[in-house]
């Protein structure tokens, strides 16, 4: 039977991270007006491409089944909310359950992207995520233990609501007792992670026991290309698609730094006026300038990836200065400015960038007269290749794997 394709697989949205597994593409193909395939190609925490197919009578059922094979059970949609936008997008919320009633679980999620196939999956996904459905290749392992500590908060936030439904100041008195109660499950969850990274044998896999979809993508569902309406340095991040922006107003929304002294020993490498200081060395200001012009972050990830750009576009940077101050930023640094050892590759990288492109010793040149030009004007000027550091990007994705700094590259 000839087939009937109603949708391509190619989509700017693609691919997209949800939990520990990436959607590389989803194609839904007409069999016939009665018959539908979708495809469904994922890589899951090794890395491995895999392909999974399902086949029903409707495109939303078809999509269904391929999502099944991602999980331990079947999926029952419970309710599919689905809208066309005035931009072209479409935009998916559902909520499933598994089939077994002795265990029901049931997740919401949602989904956005340039084709109906793309968001139905996102969302399903999604949601069999919450519902931690998801089989062990695809899942944050710790998902069963949050979902049940999200169980607790909503059952919790009932009880205050009919607590205090008779008070005269009902919405006042629940406000300030749900803050209490959110704030003692975050200090929870923080304290587990913690502990759980303290103890953990391999620091650098740490975040694939968690779902950091929720950090990469905005409350529509969309992936993020920068994020610079927060208050909080980790989430903080400017990305390379902002031409448009002053790069004033890229440094204007960095998060406050913390009111506390840069050590001496930091000082003693990294001020350009210290005598015994590594090439690219760079003020404080300049250094918020190189960030924005890089499109990097505040992790320490994004850090080792700018000092060494900077050292980089000195051109002639020999290896045994790179290596020594490695070591330096390795064991010699005292936290929060020690760089750990499985984050150098983006150190090296940041170094190789910097030879390839960038003006020639670019650390040592004012940069405070590209505040007020765009982002591309400015970029332009300190002869920063923009492909460069593109490639530069997907190599460090490949070397430095799940981690928040490399998941958030273009």
């Amino acid at each position: 039977m000839q087939e009937i394709p109603t949708e391509f697989a190619d989509d700017t949205t693609l691919p997209i991270r949800i939990a520990s597994l990436q959607v590389d593409g989803v194609e839904l193909v007409g069999l016939s007006h009665s018959r539908f395939t979708c495809r469904l190609s994922v890589r899951g925490k090794n890395g491995e491409p895999a392909e999974f197919v399902g086949e029903a009578d409707s495109e939303q059922h078809a999509v269904v089944a391929a999502v099944s094979l991602l999980c331990t059970r079947p999926l029952t949609v419970e309710s599919w909310h689905q809208v066309c936008q005035a931009s072209g997008a479409f935009q998916c919320s559902v909520v499933v359950t598994g089939e077994k009633e002795e265990d029901v679980r049931s997740g919401a999620g949602h989904g956005q992207s340039s084709r109906i196939a793309v968001a139905m999956a996102t969302a399903l996904i999604r949601a069999a995520s919450h519902a931690a459905l998801l089989k062990a290749d695809f899942r944050a392992n710790n998902q069963k233990e949050l979902r049940r500590l999200a169980g607790e908060v909503m059952l919790q936030w009932d009880a205050i609501q009919d607590e205090f439904a008779s008070e005269p100041s009902a919405a006042e008195f629940t406000r300030v007792h749900a803050e209490g109660l959110v704030l003692d499950y975050f200090n929870r969850v923080a304290s587990a992670a913690v502990i759980t990274a303290t103890n953990h044998p391999r620091p650098d896999t740490i975040l694939r026991l968690f779902d950091t979809s929720a950090w990469l993508f905005d409350a529509n569902g969309q992936s993020r290309d920068s994020y610079t309406e927060t208050d909080l340095w980790h989430a903080w991040y400017p990305g390379v698609l902002n031409d448009q922006r002053t790069v004033q107003s890229v440094i204007d929304s960095l998060p406050a730094a913390p009111a506390t002294a840069i050590p001496w020993v930091v000082r003693l490498f990294e001020n350009p006026r210290s005598w015994i200081r590594f090439r690219g060395a760079i003020d404080l200001d300049d250094h918020d300038v190189m960030h924005v012009l890089l499109g990097r972050g505040l992790q320490d990830q994004d850090e080792a990836f700018v000092l060494g750009f900077a050292m980089g576009t000195a051109k002639r940077v020999s290896r045994i200065q790179a290596a020594v101050f490695k070591l330096i930023m390795t064991w010699v640094y005292p936290e929060p400015y020690r760089i750990p050892r499985f984050l150098l590759p983006a150190f090296d990288l940041g170094v190789r960038s910097g030879k390839a492109t960038g003006k020639l010793n670019l650390y040592k040149q004012p940069l405070e007269g590209l505040r007020e030009m765009s982002v591309r004007d400015a970029r332009v000027v300190a002869g920063i290749d923009i492909e460069v550091l593109l490639q530069a990007y997907r190599d460090e994705q490949e070397a430095i794997p799940f981690t928040i700094a490399s998941l958030r590259l273009p």
